[in-house]
């Protein structure tokens, strides 16, 4: 038996549970192509590839002394893996696991679902299952201390408001917020989606950083806030309302994404009271277990 642990919606499997592992496939490595065929000649034109998320099988077993009890942990196991029905489209659930020594998280929900047992087995606590977790993103990210991290920026005002001569058509007396960069680290090997919150009062905030953006089209009350998710592509504002809609054209939240090492990220906006603030948030992204 595996001596690894697994944890879904709140239910572990695998190490010390009622659920062990048997094996687990994690499936081959696919891609998304772009190859078309030639016009002429022999073979294909190579287009640009993405990885595609795979679908992990495990191989299960029940570990109980009777029955009743091994029913009871299927009845669980079987209710998570039924769960996806609540989901709405583009949500995924995590599915958590710890094996030599580390944390990590994948993406993505269950799927497929087979159990098999004979009376015999059954009443020694046995029951056999076969399930699928398909992700939704080919990459497992970091959990616990070191493997996370959180950065705050500000806006600091260029201007104190007024007419500064020479006037120049528009006139304006907002000050116009600066430029508040910040340094944050993604120890993985892979690019890693980042989450921002922006909180108002401000005016098109953006945060940005090399080769990729993203910003907010008008303005934020001194009470709203928008969490914009590029690992779920979720837009949501304070009461859960879906609101996408203000993304700026600029924004691609597949390319919103820290690269492995240490960078620097950028915070932009208009501000006229000096309080508005984005909190960016992210996890260490890998190719790799």
């Amino acid at each position: 038996m595996s001596t690894d642990l697994y944890e879904i919606d709140g239910f572990q499997f695998g190490r010390d549970t009622p659920v062990q592992v048997v094996d687990v496939d994690r499936g081959d490595r696919s891609l998304l192509t772009q190859d078309v065929p030639r016009a002429t000649g022999l073979g294909r034109y190579m287009g640009h590839d993405e990885d595609d998320g795979p679908e992990w099988t495990f191989t299960l077993r029940t570990r109980e002394s009777d029955e009743a009890s091994a029913l009871d942990a299927l009845a669980e196991l079987r209710s998570v893996w039924h769960g996806t029905r609540n989901l709405n489209p583009g949500q995924v659930m995590s599915l958590r696991y710890e094996l030599g020594g580390r944390g990590r998280r994948v993406v993505g929900r269950p799927r497929r679902f087979h159990e098999s047992s004979s009376p015999s087995i059954r009443e020694a606590g046995l029951i056999n299952v076969v399930c699928t977790f398909q992700l939704s993103d080919p990459r497992s990210f970091g959990a616990g201390p070191g493997n996370t991290g959180e950065v705050t920026l500000t806006l600091v005002p260029e201007s104190t408001g007024g007419l500064v001569a020479p006037l120049v058509s528009p006139l304006t007396t907002t000050r116009r917020g600066g430029v508040r960069a910040g340094v944050v680290v993604n120890p993985g090997d892979a690019p890693s989606p980042v989450s921002v919150t922006f909180y108002g009062p401000v005016a098109n905030p953006k945060i940005y950083g090399d080769g990729w953006e993203i910003g907010i089209t008008g303005n934020l009350a001194y009470d709203e806030q928008i969490t914009v998710d590029a690992l779920g592509m979720s837009v949501k504002r304070q009461d859960g309302a879906d609101v996408g809609g203000r993304l700026t054209r600029g924004t691609r939240l597949n390319k919103a994404a820290l690269a492995p090492g240490s960078q620097e990220i950028w915070f932009t906006g208009a501000d006229a009271t000096g309080t508005a603030r984005a909190v960016v948030s992210w996890a260490a992204a890998y190719w790799s277990l």
